[in-house]
């Protein structure tokens, strides 16, 4: 390897079950897990682990730092130890006789798994996505540990986090051969226990600490910090920790230490995804008093606004739930079921994130403290907050603000695009993914299973390797000059780029065998149907986001002419005047062109079943044009295709919240008439907001990037369908020759 050489492997496993809200059941399923799955668990992980390496042309002594992230817990508390140590046992096993000379391992749990497809168990067990995830970094160069040994105040926590950094660096600095070693980049990585109910939470100002000891220190230029607090609570109080040298400790321990973090060297090419947007301000600024006479201070809220602070908190709360029940149409909210929350919270000495209706509320407080602290209880007379404020003014202002479902899947739209922009992904590359507990909670609170934060992420991010957890509040990545610290409902990703090359295959059908095409629209293409595992989804919306180009045009032509062909009822909506009049002599009984121009009349006037309207600008008669000629249709009988070639010229005319309003409109009534569809929309003519709000509302996506002259075409994301995730590479004469 060549000096500062730096590649990522990942490999996962997991049961894929859901998130249980009922501390009870969560316990029973504990009570389930053993020692013996658990081995078999990390057996399945460490045999992918090593494969993916030795295909890359690495063994297992290339490995410096190995990261465990475990989410297989027992009950009680030393079956869970003993589980930790028998996974640590068979990691140690298999590294034992190849471990390098600076083995490093550190381990972390967490509450949940986003799903990863690589391994599954079939049997459902444990808590959350109960799996197992590793992360190997294969470097020449050193890498340096250090950790705590336990937090008691919000200080502690700073001189803790200064002197894990320091330990870390000395570790670091003492492996090196080369003292130009000492001055490449580095990046902190900080893996922290997280706050647990009747804890302080002292770990958050960990940050504080490690920022003023990269400050002082000039060569460690800190590029980011990873940060994932495990836990969600009250499950959080059985977690554990643990780190490990090999060779130089072989004794793997389960440690209770607040935190470990790495340094790692020359880890420069990096892509950073973000998103704290899910969640929107209600009512008025209020005014929080916090209880003086509590340890630690500025934990416990005494009143808000001069009121008993769950008074006050249920009484926004309830006013905002009938402001919405009455705008959506829905039955009044019952406020005796907001105030008794309240009671069993303090009966149980529950968090309220565990009411499906409170869940989606928290506290939020100026830019310097939490942006956002969603977890809390009512302690006898105060609500108990789980993450202490950082000020220290006994009195401060703050809102009550409320999770949007939707707003979390766009934010996730929004972090994939920002990871993807930077850097695109390659094959060896991993992404950390940490997503508050809290989005996903909100999502199941509001009915969401299908097209969720997690599913939207694994879609798009389904060509790198994916370390994705649901983590109740985080340590977020920062490059330390700023506010260190971004908390709940928050989501982001790292991608740790391999520096592997790798030539790029294209399909083709020796690599992809032909697939059963049951339930699948051909889309005139052999080699994109084969993409797709056989054509598109029958009754799926799926948007092709392409430039102009002539490849574009030839697959819109393609699927057109092909539903044509085979007889099936064809929409196509376009601005476009040329090429119309062909298609709808040649095809007269089952083709029907929606043409929004105002010189369309002149040109294709006399045609069988055209429609002619004056623009996108008035998307109400286009909607009635669209919605009249679906009554004039028989009853659903076979398959019918639709091509929405005008969402870009709707974007650009009417913004995103009236586009949106449309869409929402338009995409059940094509999926209630049957209708497969195919929307063209142009990427390069909008903002990545815009694109966001556009293409969360699809059930697939399918992009075509230019490189150099040749032109890439992907499945970005298919809901809840298999498709494959090579590129294609598209040449208009292979399109205009190629037989459908």
């Amino acid at each position: 390897m060549n000096d500062g050489f730096f590649v990522g492997f990942a490999a996962h496993a997991h049961t894929m079950n859901e998130i249980e809200t009922d501390q009870q059941k969560e316990l029973e399923q504990r009570r389930k897990n053993n020692p013996e799955e658990a081995q078999k668990l990390i057996t399945l992980v460490l045999d992918k682990l090593e494969k993916d390496i030795s295909d890359s042309g690495y063994n297992l002594e290339d490995v410096k730092l190995l990261i465990l992230y475990l989410s297989y817990r027992g009950e009680p508390a030393e079956k869970d130890t003993h589980i930790s140590r028998s996974i640590l046992g068979a990691i140690e096993n298999r590294f034992k006789e190849h471990a390098a000379p600076q083995f490093r391992l550190i381990g972390h749990t967490t509450a949940g798994e986003i799903e990863n497809e690589d391994l599954v168990l079939k049997q459902i067990s444990g808590v959350g996505y109960n799996g197992l995830s590793l992360l190997a970094l294969v470097t020449n160069l050193p890498v340096g540990v250090g950790r705590t040994w336990g937090l008691r105040t919000a200080e502690e926590a700073r001189e803790q986090g200064r002197e894990m950094a320091r330990d870390a660096w000395v570790d670091f600095s003492q492996q090196t051969t080369s003292k130009e070693n000492l001055h490449v980049r580095k990046t902190q990585l900080v893996l922290t226990q997280g706050s647990k109910v009747d804890t302080p939470g002292y770990e958050h100002f960990l940050a504080e600490g490690i920022a003023q000891f990269m400050g002082n220190t000039h060569e460690a230029r800190i590029m980011n910090v990873i940060g994932g607090a495990s836990g969600d609570g009250m499950t959080a109080k059985l977690c554990r920790q643990f780190y490990g040298r090999m060779k130089e400790n072989p004794q793997l321990k389960v440690l209770d230490g607040e935190a470990v973090c790495a340094l790692i060297p020359n880890l420069g090419e990096t892509s950073i995804g973000l998103d704290v947007g899910g969640i929107t301000k209600i009512g008025k600024q209020l005014i929080f008093h916090f209880n003086s006479e509590k340890e630690p201070h500025y934990k416990y809220v005494k009143s808000i606004d001069n009121k008993d602070p769950w008074t006050k908190y249920a009484e926004v709360v309830y006013e905002n739930e009938a402001k919405l029940a009455k705008e959506q149409g829905l039955p009044m909210p019952n406020k005796g079921a907001i105030l008794e929350a309240a009671q069993l919270s303090r009966e149980q000495k529950r968090l309220l994130i565990f009411n499906p209706v409170v869940a989606r509320y928290a506290f939020a407080f100026p830019f310097g403290n939490y942006t956002c602290v969603a977890g809390m209880r009512v302690l006898e007379e105060d609500i108990e907050l789980m993450f202490p404020i950082r000020s220290y003014t006994p009195e401060m202002p703050g809102y009550i603000m409320i999770a949007d479902p939707e707003k979390v899947r766009r934010g996730a739209r929004r972090v994939f695009n920002m990871l993807r922009e930077d850097q695109g992904f390659r094959r060896n590359d991993t992404t950390f993914i940490i997503s508050c507990i809290n989005r996903r909670i909100v999502e199941l609170m509001t009915g969401c299973t299908t097209g969720t934060e997690a599913e939207i992420l694994k879609e798009g991010l389904s060509s790198t390797q994916i370390i994705g957890f649901l983590a109740y509040g985080e340590l977020a990545f920062t490059n330390l000059l700023q506010e260190p610290f971004s908390h709940a409902f928050s989501c982001w990703g790292i991608t740790l780029h391999s520096k592997t090359t790798h030539t790029r295959k294209l399909i083709s059908k020796s690599e992809t065998p032909e697939i059963p095409v049951s339930g699948r629209i051909t889309t005139g293409y052999k080699k994109i149907d084969r993409l797709l595992g056989g054509g598109l989804p029958e009754n799926y919306i799926v948007t092709l986001n392409a430039p102009s180009c002539d490849e574009r045009d030839m697959l819109i032509k393609k699927f057109l002419v092909k539903g044509a062909e085979e007889k099936q009822t064809t929409f196509y909506v376009t601005t476009k005047i040329s090429g119309i009049k062909t298609l709808a002599k040649k095809f007269q009984s089952g083709f029907y062109p929606f043409v929004c121009n105002s010189q369309a009349d002149k040109i294709i006037k006399d045609i069988p079943n055209a429609s002619v309207l004056k623009g996108v600008e008035n998307l109400t008669d286009i909607n009635i044009a669209l919605f009249s000629t679906f009554r004039k249709l028989k009853p659903v009988k076979g398959i019918r295709r639709a091509c929405i070639e005008i969402i870009s010229d709707v974007l650009l005319q009417h913004h995103t919240v009236q586009t949106r309003r449309w869409l929402n409109a338009l995409i059940p009534e094509l999926k209630a008439n049957g209708f497969t569809t195919l929307a063209v929309f142009n990427p390069e003519m909008h903002s990545p907001q815009e694109i966001s709000a556009v293409l969360d509302l699809f059930d697939g996506e399918i992009s075509i990037r230019k490189r150099g002259t040749e032109k890439l075409l992907k499945i970005e994301k298919m809901t809840n369908k298999k498709y494959s995730k090579n590129e294609l590479s598209l040449k208009t004469n292979d399109s205009q020759s190629e037989e459908g």
